[in-house]
C-alpha cells in the first residue's frame, strides 16, 4: 500500500512538472527573439545589445539575434517593430528620448505611448564632447570661446538624428547663444573618421567608440554629460558641473515591444532582462564602456515614455526643429 502511494504521489508530481514546464513555456515566445536596435553596427548601443543577446539566449535556450536598422535616425527600425507581431519575437532596442522624439521632428506615423509595449530598461549612457587632436579647445570654456570666434558657428558631428546628443549639442549651442550645423552620420564611426581628420569641429560620444582614438591622440574628450564624474575618467567634468548644460535631454534606453503583446510575455522578458543586467561579466563590461544599467517595470517604463513626450514636445518648439 505504501509502495502505491508513492507511485501515485510520482505520478502526480510528473504531472504537475509537466504542466509547469508548459506554463513556463507559454510565458516566452518559441523561435528566434529578434532585437532590432536603431543604430549602426560597431557603436555602443550595438555592442551593448549583442551583450545582452549572448546571456539571454544562453539563459533561455533560444536564438536571440541583433537587426541593425540606423535609417532615418532609428526611425524605419521602430517601424518595423510597431508593425510586427505583438508575440515578443521582435523587439525594439531604442533611447526614449528618440522614441518619444522621432514623431515630432519627422512626419513618421507612430505614437510612442500608444503603439508599443515597454519591455525593460537597459541602461543609460553617457555620451562625452570630443574634438579634434589639433584643436586649440582642452576645456568647455576654451570650446565656447572658439566657437565664438567663428561666426558660421561650428560644425557637429551627430550619430543620430533626434538623439541625446543631437539634442544636447543643440541645447548646448542655444544655451550660449551660438550658431551651429549639425551634420548627421549613419554611425558613429563615419563620425569619428571625419572628426579626427578635423572635418567636423566637436561631437558628442560614448566612451567605448572614443577610447581607441584617445589612446592614439586622435581625439580629444574635454567633458561628459552624466550627473556625476565617472569612473572611467575621473578627470574628465561633467557639463553640468561646470554650469554648462542648463537643460539636458535623458540617455536611457529600453526595450519596446509591439502594442498588444501578452502581459506574460511582457513580464517574463522584463525578468530576463533584469536578470542579465546583474551577471557580474556583463555589468563590468558595460560600466568599462560608460554605460550604466537601468532597471524598471513595464508600468515605470510607461510613466517615464509619457513624460518623455512632455519633455520633449515643448524642447523640439523651442530648438526650432520642425517636421521634415
Amino acid at each position: 500500500m505504501l509502495v502505491l502511494f508513492g507511485r501515485r504521489s510520482l505520478i502526480a508530481l510528473a504531472m504537475m512538472l509537466c504542466l509547469m514546464g508548459r506554463v513556463a513555456a507559454q510565458d516566452l515566445p518559441s523561435g528566434t527573439i529578434t532585437l532590432v536596435v536603431g543604430n549602426a553596427a560597431g557603436g555602443i548601443v550595438d555592442v551593448t545589445s549583442r551583450l545582452y543577446a549572448e546571456v539571454l539566449g544562453r539563459k533561455l535556450g533560444l536564438t536571440v539575434v541583433v537587426e541593425n536598422r540606423p535609417a532615418g535616425g532609428g526611425a524605419v527600425g521602430a517601424m518595423s517593430v510597431k508593425n510586427a507581431a505583438p508575440d515578443g519575437r521582435t523587439l525594439l532596442v531604442y533611447p526614449g528620448t528618440a522614441l518619444a522624439a522621432q514623431p515630432l521632428l519627422e512626419r513618421i506615423p507612430y505614437d510612442a505611448v500608444k503603439d508599443f509595449q515597454p519591455v525593460a530598461a537597459l541602461f543609460d549612457l553617457l555620451n562625452f564632447i570630443a574634438v579634434p587632436p589639433d584643436s586649440p579647445a582642452n576645456t568647455i570654456p576654451q570650446l565656447l570661446e572658439l566657437w565664438k570666434s567663428k561666426p558660421s558657428g561650428l560644425n557637429v558631428g551627430s550619430a543620430g538624428f533626434g538623439s541625446p546628443a543631437h539634442f544636447n549639442s543643440v541645447i548646448l549651442s542655444l544655451d550660449n547663444a551660438l550658431p551651429i550645423t549639425m551634420v548627421q552620420y549613419r554611425g558613429s564611426y563615419p563620425l569619428m573618421t571625419d572628426l579626427v581628420s578635423s572635418r567636423i569641429d566637436m561631437a558628442m560620444i560614448s566612451y567605448i567608440v572614443a577610447q581607441p582614438f584617445i589612446q592614439a591622440h586622435k581625439t580629444k574628450i574635454l567633458a561628459q554629460d552624466g550627473a556625476t564624474r565617472w569612473s572611467g575618467t575621473p578627470d574628465t567634468p561633467t557639463m553640468i558641473e561646470s554650469d554648462q548644460l542648463k537643460k539636458k535631454a535623458s540617455g536611457w534606453f529600453a526595450v519596446w515591444a509591439p502594442a498588444g503583446t501578452p502581459t506574460a510575455i511582457v513580464e517574463r522578458l522584463n525578468s530576463e532582462f533584469i536578470a542579465a543586467s546583474r551577471e557580474p561579466q556583463l555589468a563590468a563590461r558595460l560600466q568599462e564602456s560608460g554605460v550604466l544599467t537601468k532597471t524598471a517595470t513595464p508600468e515605470e517604463l510607461r510613466q517615464l515614455i509619457r513624460a518623455e513626450v512632455e519633455t520633449v514636445r515643448p524642447l523640439v518648439k523651442s530648438l526650432g526643429m520642425a517636421p521634415n
